[in-house]
């Protein structure tokens, strides 16, 4: 697995890299089509190799992706469609960009770019696209305000439409963020809902499982009310959403979601009322050792986490995958950092309702539409 984890990463990594070497030549207009498609192509095929390829290489491979969407359409003034459609494409490479730097734990830079995102696609006029980011935002505030990350989610739910995008709100970020605040019923309220959406979606819709930008697999419903669930105490509950999403990633090879699925199974079978360390231990064992091609700083985390539930509920903690782990909480970054790419200035006007703020600033905090 890591050595077809490792020839993904090379592979992206050396297809974005000539993507963002790439320049338009004297018809400008004519080229500007041309290197569109190239770079919709590269982050397509990032996209698909999200869950399999290592992240910091995926993170250094989307830098030059996201220059050359920025400077284009402003080094060579392009104007109407053509300027939306490559507003269009850098607000969804900003997006991956974000991801990757979420999972990696770098939650201020993730934060600079989904706001950024978020207001580029909603200037462009696609809403679901700025609702992917504001979902994402919200789900790096609900740690701190749990409130405030449901407000961000009911200015995304508005703009997303009927997409996969309102599933993805109504099953990632707001279960969770009731979790977070203990509200079962909330929770409870918030599955169905989501469900409900999947449900009136089409196949195409779905995707395959794990990271995508406009699809949204049941698997991941099944994953993301699994752990709300599970917050809350309600692990039996729980258990149908892991065994639906368990059968919905076999075969899949996106190692990612596979690891996150048995990351929330150890979870779940400390949470339940007879807990089962040895359980949980396989579970969290098989995620780590699944990890090794892909570490992960969220993993890292998660894994501590879990070892701590380990030792309140059963006495024995999981010492040694966290002392596997240990080393992926220090992962070098600074390499795929972009130097050119602008700081997002305070009070940078986003989509409605919500104020793009500079990460390290104050919360990006929405607020009331005005009554129409």
């Amino acid at each position: 697995m890591a050595e077809v984890s490792n020839r993904r990463s090379v592979l992206v990594a050396t297809g974005l890299a000539a993507v963002g070497s790439m320049s338009l030549g004297a018809d400008a207009t004519a080229d500007a089509a041309g290197l569109h498609d190239a770079c919709a192509a590269a982050l397509s095929a990032a996209v698909d190799a999200y869950e399999t390829t290592d992240l910091s290489a995926t993170a250094a491979a989307l830098v030059p992706l996201e220059r050359t969407t920025r400077t284009v359409p402003r080094e060579h003034r392009l104007r109407g469609r053509a300027a939306l459609d490559w507003m269009r494409l850098h607000a969804a490479v900003t997006t991956a960009a974000a991801a990757v730097a979420y999972d990696r734990g770098r939650h201020a830079d993730a934060a600079t770019r989904a706001d950024r995102a978020a207001a580029l696609a909603r200037a462009a006029g696609d809403g679901p696209l700025a609702a992917r980011a504001l979902a994402l935002r919200a789900r790096m505030v609900r740690p701190h305000s749990p409130a405030v990350a449901l407000q961000i989610a009911g200015v995304a739910a508005r703009i997303a439409g009927f997409s996969p995008t309102r599933a993805l709100i109504a099953g990632k970020v707001v279960t969770s963020a009731c979790a977070a605040t203990g509200d079962t019923p909330g929770v409870r309220d918030a599955v169905a809902r989501a469900w409900q959406t999947m449900e009136r979606l089409d196949d195409d819709d779905f995707g395959s499982p794990g990271f995508a930008l406009e699809t949204y697999s049941p698997a991941d419903l099944a994953l993301a009310c699994a752990e709300a669930l599970t917050t809350v105490g309600a692990a039996d509950e729980a258990t149908p959403h892991l065994e639906r999403a368990e059968t919905l990633i076999a075969g899949s090879g996106q190692t990612g979601m596979v690891v996150s699925v048995r990351m929330a199974q150890a979870r779940a079978a400390l949470a339940r009322e007879i807990p089962d360390r040895d359980e949980a231990a396989a579970y969290a064992g098989q995620a780590v050792t699944l990890s090794t091609g892909r570490p992960a700083q969220w993993l890292a985390r998660l894994v501590r986490d879990v070892s701590e539930l380990a030792d309140l509920r059963t006495g024995q903690g999981l010492d040694d995958l966290v002392d596997a782990t240990t080393p992926w909480l220090h992962e070098s970054w600074e390499a795929d950092r972009d130097p050119q790419r602008p700081a997002a200035r305070f009070g940078v006007p986003g989509p409605s309702g919500v104020m793009v703020q500079r990460a390290g600033g104050p919360p990006t905090v929405p607020v009331p539409r005005p009554a129409l």
